[in-house]
């Protein structure tokens, strides 16, 4: 079949003779609209055909790119390559098709489901469903992406799936995460959501593991919720002197020039040392650390250490 079009090199914008069509290939509508958004981007329907386009002088050779679902389509010439390096939109093109042409529906099959890979990797976790290839879920995600991995599995729940190899992007966040209830996707999907609210905050993801070290949650429900309540902690990044100095000033309402006049006639290292006692500050491995309401128990023995 001739299809009268003109071929224009993406790259060198010179153009091309018509060209006659070798193979038709149907796209489902989404992958499509991607491959006509992004025609130099590498494509595997391209790469696995190439081959079948002919060589001769009397025409040039394409592949013809249906959209599943439209009347529209690209020539495409990829001259070896796996991309679409001499293209031409041809409007209306599966009117030109004639009876004798057949169209490889082979890969109407649902495409590997894409990311919005604006929003930042807090976790990935590897899906395994029977007689299906492993999938690499990344998280947080919409809707959306969800549905359509469900759809890609081919399974209604992601509980059908197994999950296996879950990483976190902090590997010491997920280290000291315990989950006893196996969580399923939804859960972790809302633990990446609320995790990726503090990612670019200064001193959270460690004020947020001091947390973890010292109320050691059994549940990923349970990690979430501490993370959705982080303004209930402080980490306190100074010594003894420092707490007294900040303490003293929460207590009593003074100013940075008050606390400097109080310099030698106060003890604000043991004054510290007895607000944190009686503040219920702890160790941990990620710093010390105040709950403020209600403060942790006197004697806390999860691990960590009450100051003297």
């Amino acid at each position: 079949m001739i299809i009268q079009a003109e071929l224009k090199c993406k790259q060198t914008g010179c153009e091309a003779d018509p060209c006659a069509v070798d193979k038709v290939i149907e796209l489902p509508s989404p992958r499509f609209q991607q491959f006509s958004r992004a025609l130099l981007a590498d494509y595997d329907f391209i790469a696995e055909n190439k081959n079948a386009i002919r060589h001769d002088e009397d025409a040039r050779h394409c592949l013809l790119i249906l959209d599943a679902e439209g009347m529209d389509g690209f020539l495409v010439d990829p001259q070896g390559h796996n991309y679409a390096r001499y293209s031409a939109f041809v409007p209306n093109a599966r009117s030109l098709l004639t009876p004798d042409m057949a169209i490889d529906r082979s890969y109407l099959s649902p495409a590997e489901p894409w990311r919005d890979e604006s929003r930042d990797e807090m976790l990935r976790m590897t899906l395994r469903v029977d007689g299906k290839p492993d999938y690499t879920l990344v998280l947080p995600a919409d809707e959306e992406y969800l549905d359509a991995v469900k759809k890609y599995l081919d399974i209604d729940v992601f509980a059908d799936a197994m999950l296996r190899d879950i990483r976190f992007k902090a590997p010491y966040i997920g280290e000291l995460i315990c989950d006893t209830d196996c969580p399923a996707v939804e859960d972790y999907n809302d633990y990446a959501e609320a995790l990726e609210g503090i990612w670019q905050k200064d001193g959270m993801l460690l004020t947020y593991a001091a947390i973890l070290d010292a109320e050691r949650p059994d549940t990923l429900r349970g990690a979430c919720e501490l993370l959705r309540n982080l303004d209930n902690y402080q980490r306190i990044t100074e010594g003894a002197y420092g707490y007294g100095q900040q303490r003293l000033q929460e207590t009593l309402g003074l100013d940075d020039e008050a606390i400097y006049e109080l310099e030698g006639y106060m003890d604000f290292e043991r004054y510290g040392s007895d607000c944190m006692e009686h503040d219920g500050v702890v160790e941990t491995e990620f710093g010390r650390l105040r709950r403020l309401d209600p403060p942790f128990p006197e004697g806390q023995t999860q691990g960590q250490q009450m100051l003297q």
